[in-house]
């Protein structure tokens, strides 16, 4: 399994429904967990390693009950909170980049789980805001589209300087 980087045409495209008839939901899930694992990610969705489905992996951070990283499938947001709060995200298709985006605080979200179950669940804080990026990838909407364009060209400027710093040693 690859990952795409940006920029790439496949990370805007609008994904199809995920058919659990032509599609393997575990194999397909634990595939992209090793990988989010293996570059320390937060998430990763269908069309980041070139999948038209909609799915997406998570590893919850504030959540309670859920502690292990999970598939979310055909997702559908319920509710969201009218508390929005700015913060910090990166993309592992934009590899050093950080940009603050507003998303809303709190979600109630539903989806089917690898074996066609349907669930319910309550996200807040960055595990909220985790869901609300990978939802946005099988939208075929990057999270560099949620920021203006100058907080956009100075977090690519630091990007740059983070990358030949990584580079120069």
């Amino acid at each position: 399994m690859i990952l795409i980087k940006s920029p790439n045409k496949f990370l805007n495209k609008v994904v199809k429904p995920f058919d659990f008839a032509s599609m393997d939901a575990k194999q397909l899930s634990g595939e992209m967990c090793q990988l989010m694992m293996a570059k320390n990610g937060l998430g990763l969705a269908a069309n980041q390693v070139g999948v038209d489905a909609q799915i997406f992996v998570m590893r919850p951070v504030e959540h309670v009950e859920v502690t292990k990283p999970f598939a979310v499938i055909n997702p559908v947001i319920l509710e969201v909170s009218d508390e929005i709060t700015a913060g910090k995200e990166g993309c592992l298709s934009h590899v050093g980049l950080i940009l603050n985006i507003k998303r809303p605080n709190k979600l109630l979200v539903q989806f089917l789980d690898i074996d066609a179950k349907e669930c319910i669940l309550e996200l807040s804080g960055i595990d909220a805001r985790c869901f609300l990026h990978e939802y946005d990838h099988l939208q075929g909407i990057e999270f560099t589209e949620r920021t203006s364009k100058l907080k956009l060209t100075m977090a690519k400027k630091k990007q740059i300087k983070l990358l030949q710093g990584l580079i120069n040693g």
